[in-house]
């Protein structure tokens, strides 16, 4: 029974030696490439003192050498630290700080960080400085070499080691470091491969950040044998394109991606997708039903975070059933090797359809947060439940129903409104694009229910307005409405509600989150 990630590359690199790891930018690499190259990183990381424990961070966008550092750092027993691109620099400076990084795997597009060294990658955004020592290149794709690629020597590390430093993508403070250990690395793969329906024989296209999900898909195809296609970001006709020509038959998005992929199909599109998976941020059911009509019955919807990563709960392809908006609308149920439940705001487990606190619990659920035991005792309840923060309910089929987040909910003269619900009944409306609810100070209300839309044709918001007292109760109904061009997000895909709160709770103390 292999117990490190270590052990799990080492042996999906011998086994599928073969096999095509790694596609991107009109290049090939095969298992025994990766194999070869990962090796060569690694003796480059232990001559910068790198050694079992110590953190590396991951601060590229996509590319192969991602990949390749990713698999380097698991045979040397060090511990991964991603750096999401997008964040901003103080952010990356916070998350160095913490994790306590010996080495940084960098991009050139991205600014050196003081007091940190890196290891440079050329991410498309310019050649290497004279003066930077640059990441080992690739060895030449293709070329077979005799007997496999030497190892790098056994770092000694077990299952309750340190794999991965994991910085929350939330969206209020500076993100907190969740570390996970071995056991749990290997574990989430374990089921991810079950519930991700990932094969050897895939092809999977990945246009998310590494830094995020994408990288967790990405050391799955690898355990599995089968090839990731690496896009440096997302642009919808590329994705078609991609789906066409390029033989994809799996890939991961986020809801925002499969609007836009909406929006570039014009009602059709040619391809040989067998799953798609989708998360990471609410989907509005009448768009889910519209992709299931352009891609037919290939999603499956997960629900996690990053203390559970990706697999709490599951919605099936079986349970995509336009003609069952009661499930279309959940996020599915317990994973295989996941359980949930909902609590109250004691702690207690409520009956099928109480709202309360989602709790998950699972292999592959957090050590602790990083130097932080009052909040990693805060996360825990009694039996391995880990609080996640979401509030909803399930129904008597044990299916998950999200309501909001604990701090987005919104108490407008005493009463709980959950912006989940009001976002989907608003999304709706066939001249709403895309909509993002939160609260708003109100002296009587406390708070009222403020919708920001991003309009579409013949868009009206006195209309709207009208509409949804047909669709909403009254204290849930949206007694303003803001126009914007775009929702901002975060470097995760998540609307940033922090930022559409900000311009009305400035200067006054928010009473939710």
């Amino acid at each position: 029974m292999r117990t490190t990630l270590r052990e799990e590359f080492d042996h999906a690199l011998r086994r599928y030696r073969a096999r095509v790891a790694v596609e991107h930018a009109g290049r090939r690499w095969t298992y025994h490439d990766v194999d070869r190259w990962s090796a060569a990183v690694a003796v480059q990381l232990a001559d910068h003192g790198v050694r079992a424990g110590d953190a590396v961070a991951l601060h590229m966008g996509n590319c192969v050498e991602f990949v390749v550092a990713d698999v380097a750092v698991a045979r040397l027993g060090a511990v991964k630290v991603p750096v999401n691109p997008l964040l901003p620099p103080s952010t990356v400076e916070h998350v160095l700080r913490a994790s306590k990084a010996r080495v940084v795997v960098r991009g050139t597009s991205l600014p050196a960080t003081a007091g940190v060294p890196s290891l440079v990658v050329d991410d498309g955004g310019g050649r290497p400085r004279a003066r930077d020592e640059v990441l080992v290149p690739s060895p030449p794709p293709g070329r077979p070499a005799p007997g496999p690629a030497p190892a790098p020597p056994d770092p000694g590390i077990g299952a309750g080691d340190r794999a991965a430093i994991y910085f929350t993508g939330g969206t209020t403070g500076l993100p907190k470091g969740v570390v996970h250990t071995q056991a749990s690395a290997v574990a989430v793969h374990r089921a991810q491969l079950l519930e991700a329906e990932i094969t050897a024989d895939d092809r999977l296209l990945l246009s998310t950040p590494l830094a995020h999900a994408a990288g967790l898909f990405a050391q799955s195809a690898l355990i599995r044998g089968a090839t990731s296609v690496i896009e440096e970001g997302f642009d919808a006709a590329s994705v078609l394109d991609q789906l066409r020509d390029n033989g994809i038959t799996w890939t991961f998005l986020v809801p925002t991606m499969i609007y836009r992929l909406l929006d570039a199909a014009g009602g059709q599109a040619e391809h040989r997708l067998r799953t798609v998976v989708y998360g990471a941020a609410p989907i509005a059911p009448s768009r889910l039903a519209a992709a299931l009509e352009v891609f037919g019955p290939v999603f499956v919807q997960l629900y996690g975070q990053t203390e559970c990563p990706n697999w709490g709960t599951r919605l099936a392809k079986s349970d995509h059933d336009p003609a069952r908006p009661d499930l279309l609308g959940s996020a599915g149920q317990a994973s295989i090797d996941a359980d949930v439940q909902v609590v109250s705001n004691d702690g207690d487990p409520l009956p099928a359809g109480e709202t309360g606190e989602i709790c998950l619990r699972s292999p592959y659920t957090l050590e602790c947060y990083l130097d932080d035991p009052e909040a990693t005792a805060a996360k825990f309840l009694p039996g391995g439940w880990i609080r996640t923060g979401d509030i909803g309910f399930l129904d008597d089929g044990g299916y998950l129903h999200l309501r909001d987040r604990t701090s987005d909910m919104v108490i407008s003269g005493g009463m709980n409104v959950y912006c989940r619900e009001v976002e989907d009944a608003l999304a709706r409306h066939p001249a709403v694009a895309r909509v993002a609810v939160i609260g708003v100070p109100h002296d009587d209300w406390g708070e009222a229910v403020h919708a920001v839309v991003v309009p579409g044709p013949g868009f009206d918001a006195a209309v709207l307005l009208d509409w949804a007292r047909g669709e909403l109760a009254g204290y849930a109904r949206p007694k303003t409405v803001e126009i914007v061009d775009a929702l901002p997000e975060t470097p995760f895909g998540k609307i940033d509600k922090k930022v559409l709160r900000a311009p009305h709770w400035a200067g006054r103390d928010r009473a939710i989150g």
